[in-house]
């Protein structure tokens, strides 16, 4: 019976479809979202107007780059209800 060969890099070959094309996006959708986030603080729906994506893709992203302490939210909530995301100042 003959064996099965492993692909090279298995964590890739499982990272199909939506995931693939987001991982393929990822420098670029960097560049966009921290240049337009140098103009000053925005909130998800103008994040996502900017860019021509969903509220949910751009949601997406922006909690990324909150995580990885590239971007951070407002302590509190505008009065439309929707958090401001800015740059972290790098020291």
């Amino acid at each position: 019976m003959p064996v099965k060969s492993q692909p090279a890099f298995p964590e890739s070959a499982a990272v199909a479809g939506e995931r693939r094309q987001i991982a393929r996006q990822e420098f670029g959708m960097r560049r966009e979202i921290l240049d337009i986030l140098k103009g000053g603080s925005k909130t998800v729906p103008e994040v996502a107007q900017a860019l021509g994506i969903s509220t949910r893709r751009a949601t997406w992203w922006l909690m990324g780059y909150v995580r990885y302490g590239a971007v951070r939210a407002s302590e509190k909530a505008n009065d439309d209800g929707y958090f401001l995301y800015s740059l972290v100042q790098e020291k």
